[in-house]
């Protein structure tokens, strides 16, 4: 998943409670845990080869899936008196969401057990430019920014859609045909750069 949609579907998560009981801070909390594992990105500053051996690796490992969501409940706790394990909870699942999206949708293996293991895993249910899951995501997130009290409903259906979406793509790889091949990676071929850049894809 990229960087976006891990924003979006962390902020959905945070629809859940948090940011009812919480409000803003409380959210920020919990989509920073839900970016927290794509720290190991900047390792891009030290080169393309660095990048490319470091990231799902030291970012995606047991040190900050077990510390980090727990160091930012404690934040929270210290900023605006949050109940720690409310936060936490929610946190950790942010960050385990990013982790599991990051598993499911491309051929690039993540290292969930560094430093302990070096094995990576990645299932590559979908393609690098599938747009539907930024479409539901984005949507969600227009829909829970402009209408909060239908965010849980609006969270719910697209975190629901995109659970959907994966099992349907488990059983039924994409098509490189039609609107669906188009919808699956096709649309990114020859377009202006700006909208691979809305999607997420600072690579290309």
């Amino acid at each position: 998943m990229k960087l976006p949609e891990h924003l979006t579907l962390s902020f959905l998560l945070a629809q859940f409670g948090i940011h009812e009981a919480y409000g803003w801070p409380g959210t920020a909390l919990v989509v920073a845990a839900g970016l927290l594992p794509d720290l190991d990105g900047l390792g891009i500053l030290f080169g393309w080869r660095f990048y490319q051996r470091h990231h799902r690796v030291l970012g995606h490992g047991l040190p900050l899936t077990l510390t980090g969501p727990a160091l930012l409940a404690l934040l929270g706790v210290a900023l605006f008196g949050a109940e720690f394990w409310s936060l936490w909870i929610w946190c950790q699942v942010a960050l385990l969401g990013h982790l599991l999206t990051d598993v499911l949708f491309y051929r690039w293996p993540v290292q969930l057990l560094w430093p302990i293991s070096s094995r990576g895993w990645d299932a590559g249910l979908l393609g690098w430019n599938d747009l539907v899951p930024t479409v539901l995501l984005y949507g969600a997130t227009v829909v829970a920014l402009f209408f909060p009290v239908v965010g849980p409903v609006s969270a719910l259906i697209a975190i629901g859609g995109l659970a959907g979406y994966l099992c349907w793509r488990s059983v039924r790889p994409a098509d490189a045909r039609g609107m669906a091949g188009w919808l699956a990676g096709r649309w990114a071929a020859g377009v202006h750069p700006f909208w691979r850049w809305v999607t997420g894809d600072f690579i290309h």
